[in-house]
């Protein structure tokens, strides 16, 4: 029996990473990314500008009975378990029981995975149901059953109302058809259903964006070629950025053993490189116009490490093999550090300057309360700040107890909520925040300026000014 990559292996994996990664959710402040997305489900609806709906109605089901940091970000936990036993069940009919447990320590120990999926995301519901479709399209290809055509449609339907990238199944497949030879499905009438059944399963969000012109569309299509000038750098900040979240070795042998699937005639290594590798290539297209996010071409890791636990698993190469035990070493030990350095701050970075504590990405975990335990304090009815970060932020730790508002030109979901017209004379505080430390505070009027603190530095500091109402500069969308 393989001593490191069996099935008692891969199941300890998956408990000690799900275990870690409860823990980690439970003892860090929410992101404000994630405190906006909790804000959403506490106004649910069809649609949302800045994405789909589908992490709104996830956060809802987990905060039925408690709104606490864990229970927000239960469903990415949840969703790693069970991506974990799809894993196993998938790369067993591509390979045998060793590269499967490879492929599920693998994917848990992706620091992709492992850690920054604890922020819940819309990364999060559309890695599961992108999974899921690659999973129906294989069992269509291998059985051509006609429930598989549907069950497809249906799970693409719902990844597209996790985030729009998910379309990017779409050019996957078609790679797959062509360089496998299934031009033939074009000709069959349940391929086309299958897109009339995701289509229906988009429909709400459809009807949100006609409803309000279309916005989400446009702003997701502008969102990621905003710039006019081309910038290689980008493209390189983004590989790197990518080596980061899959761990080097696994990054580099997916790309080495894509470069032989491609070209191979093996259905099964031809399918593994087209449902992953054609999404991290397309962001590089687009870096040449915006860096993109580490995170948007997540979703293409679920194959991708399949691919690259099978490739260093081939042919019994030693060598390979224990590259393949390195990179998951490098990865878990990465991960495991990044996470605890977010709620003990383990690394020194402080040491280095103060410039790189402030610039510290983990300082986003924390601080927050602060801010919310200090506005609770005050008699006021309402707070008003410029950043729908920040404004789901103060809404969070203050419980809900407190309304907020933005108060910029900025469209975002906040433009879609209703303003009181107490607002106007309403006790109100407008709160400004900087989380570079570079703004001067001492200027303003009357504000109360406080720190966030780690390792004894202040790393962001917040300034609260009480009035007796706001006049807001605001868009279109809000209203008094």
């Amino acid at each position: 029996m393989e001593r490191v990559f069996n099935k008692r292996n891969a199941v300890l994996t998956v408990g000690i990473v799900a275990l870690f990664k409860l823990f980690l959710s439970a003892v860090l402040e929410l992101h404000p990314d994630e405190a906006y997305y909790w804000l959403w489900s506490k106004h649910l609806a069809l649609g949302y500008y800045d994405h789909s709906p589908m992490i709104a109605y996830f956060i809802k089901i987990t905060t039925l009975f408690s709104d606490s940091e864990i229970f927000v970000r239960l469903s990415s936990v949840i969703v790693t378990v069970f991506l974990s036993f799809l894993t196993w069940k998938f790369a067993k009919e591509f390979f045998d029981e060793t590269v499967a447990a490879a492929s599920v320590i693998v994917v848990n120990t992706l620091p992709l995975m492992m850690v920054a999926s604890i922020v819940i995301t819309p990364d999060t519901p559309v890695f599961l149901f992108y999974c899921l479709s690659v999973c129906c399209i294989w069992r269509l290809a291998g059985t051509n059953e006609t429930k598989y055509w549907y069950l497809t449609g249906m799970f693409f339907g719902l990844t597209l109302l996790s985030k729009y990238t998910g379309v990017l199944f779409v050019p996957c497949l078609f790679i797959y058809m062509i360089l496998d030879k299934k031009l033939s499905w074009l000709k069959n009438k349940h391929f086309y259903l299958m897109f009339l059944t995701a289509f229906i399963v988009f429909l709400p969000v459809v009807i949100w964006n006609s409803q309000n012109g279309w916005i989400s569309f446009s702003y997701q299509l502008n969102h990621g070629l905003y710039n006019d000038k081309l910038n290689l750098g980008y493209v390189f900040e983004y590989l790197g950025a990518q080596c980061l979240v899959a761990g080097p070795f696994v990054f580099i042998a997916g790309f080495m053993a894509a470069y032989g699937y491609f070209v191979s005639k093996d259905s099964k290594k031809i399918f593994l490189a087209s449902f992953s590798v054609p999404i991290i290539l397309f962001f590089v297209i687009t870096a040449l116009k915006r860096l993109p996010g580490a995170n948007w071409p997540s979703f293409a890791y679920f194959t991708f490490s399949v691919m690259a636990a099978g490739y260093l698993l081939s042919g019994g190469s030693k060598l390979k093999r224990n590259i393949l035990i390195a990179g998951v070493c490098f990865n878990a030990a990465v991960s495991a550090a990044a996470g605890l350095h977010a709620e003990y701050s383990i690394i020194p970075v402080y040491k280095f300057s103060q410039k790189a504590a402030v610039a510290d990405a983990t300082n986003w975990f924390s601080g927050w309360k602060i801010l919310g335990g200090d506005l609770l304090k005050r008699d006021i009815k309402y707070a008003v700040t410029h950043s729908h970060q920040w404004g789901g932020a103060i809404a969070y730790y203050t419980k809900g107890r407190i309304g907020v508002f933005l108060d910029n030109n900025r469209l975002n979901q906040f433009a879609y909520w209703d303003v009181p017209e107490d607002l106007k004379y309403g006790k109100t505080a407008y709160v400004n925040i900087d989380n570079r430390m570079e703004d001067d505070f001492s200027v303003l009027e009357n504000a109360d300026v406080f720190y966030a603190y780690r390792s004894g530095i202040p790393v962001r500091q917040y300034a609260v000014t009480e009035t007796d109402g706001h006049e807001m500069k605001i868009n279109s969308k809000q209203k008094y």
